[in-house]
């Protein structure tokens, strides 16, 4: 019996380090995407309200009106765009199922999509399930941290290229997109006529102004571009499965309709809590990035005290991606610190092409538990560069 190829896409490294750890209980458990704090309370007295008002029957396949109308008034307000909710927003079971009605709605058997990367892994696997090619291309590390590299980046594109995906902010790189670099890749995207998918579910997590730059203000760029967003990150709700896409009509069509074959939509419990965080949530959202911003300069420091580590200043997402000199398997190294350290960080090579020899540190929890891992980093760093001779 023949598999189909979605069935060989690989798991993620970062969940073999996370299956690990599971095994070393203490392990300092920072290789995750998300806060170590629970999901704020107005947002539970929310979904609480939801059950009671027996908010447990199927909704929309596109989402409650009410939480797409939420979404379009704070993209006003966030970006000064109009979109039409009934039209261009589709809420998903998670920003994940956004991703991958994107790209089942956009590439198929026969094409490619030009992912950048180091990205989060489900990115190019969502163009892979969707049973087209994945050509990563990384960007630019200068000195001043990561940049695209438009040249290299054109360069990789095929006449059956499809589709360009990345994200902004950037996970685990935290680079984040200026509104001139999104100018450049809608106009590249507009020379060869590929979709644009924005992975923007960071856009949140900034640490200049409140919300980072988005291809939705480039003029021209919304009739090929789709934004995947999530609550997860920015609302402290990675548990609760609610995303959406913004996106042109016709596709937003496509992919509400794709949603029904894969898990109908979001739970609509889910649904009116994320309403509620949208409404009610600047206050959080104001504090939470204060708190982050602690928490990436107290990273940023002692990362850079320690011998033979370079690490590029994040402007979004709450990740420090650190460079390790001479360190030739990122996975070996991570496997290493929760065996031996108790520490539990994300390998650079789980992210894709120009992720190798970095590791990725998930400052988003509580002080007491970033300092006591980046001690364990540090001691850990120095033993195995002695061990290995790097």
């Amino acid at each position: 019996m023949k598999f189909a190829p979605a069935a060989f896409v690989v798991p993620s490294r970062i969940r073999a380090i996370a299956v690990l750890a599971d095994r070393h209980p203490g392990t300092l458990r920072l290789f995750y995407g998300e806060d170590s704090l629970p999901t704020p309370d107005f947002i539970k007295a929310a979904a609480h309200r939801a059950l009671d008002d027996d908010l447990t029957f199927y909704t929309p396949n596109a989402g409650y009106p009410s939480l797409r109308r939420a979404i379009g008034d704070q993209v006003r307000a966030l970006h000064g765009v109009e979109v039409d909710p009934m039209r261009e927003v589709v809420v998903t079971a998670g920003g994940m199922v956004a991703l991958v009605l994107a790209c089942q709605a956009t590439v198929g058997a026969g094409d490619s999509a030009i992912v950048l990367t180091p990205l989060w892994p489900n990115v190019a696997a969502a163009v892979r399930v969707a049973g087209a090619e994945a050509i990563e291309v990384p960007l630019a590390l200068g000195e001043e941290g990561f940049e695209l590299d438009l040249d290299r980046i054109e360069a990789a594109i095929r006449p059956n290229t499809r589709l360009l995906a990345l994200a902004s902010p950037g996970n685990p790189t935290a680079w984040t997109a200026t509104e001139d670099d999104w100018r450049k890749l809608v106009d590249l995207c507009d020379r060869r006529d590929l979709w644009l998918l924005a992975d923007g579910v960071y856009e949140r997590v900034v640490f200049e102004g409140k919300v980072a730059p988005s291809p939705l203000t480039i003029p021209g760029a919304r009739r090929r571009t789709i934004v995947a967003q999530s609550f997860s990150k920015t609302y402290r709700m990675t548990g609760w499965r609610v995303g959406y896409a913004i996106a042109p009509p016709e596709l937003a069509l496509a992919m509400t309709n794709l949603q029904e074959f894969v898990v109908s939509h979001a739970p609509g419990i889910a649904q009116e809590a994320a309403r509620v965080a949208t409404l009610e949530g600047e206050p959080f959202i104001a504090e939470a990035q204060a708190r982050y911003a602690r928490n990436r300069r107290i990273a940023l420091d002692r990362l850079r005290r320690i011998d033979a580590v370079t690490v590029p200043e994040p402007t979004g997402a709450f990740y420090a991606f650190p460079r390790l000199q001479g360190l030739g398997d990122s996975f070996d190294f991570c496997d290493w610190l929760v065996r031996y350290k108790g520490v539990g960080l994300a390998p650079g090579n789980a992210f894709g092409v120009g992720g190798e020899g970095h590791i990725r540190l998930c400052f988003a929890v509580e002080e007491p538990i970033l300092i006591e891992a980046l001690d364990r980093l540090e001691q850990g760093w120095l033993a195995y560069r002695s061990d290995y001779r790097i």
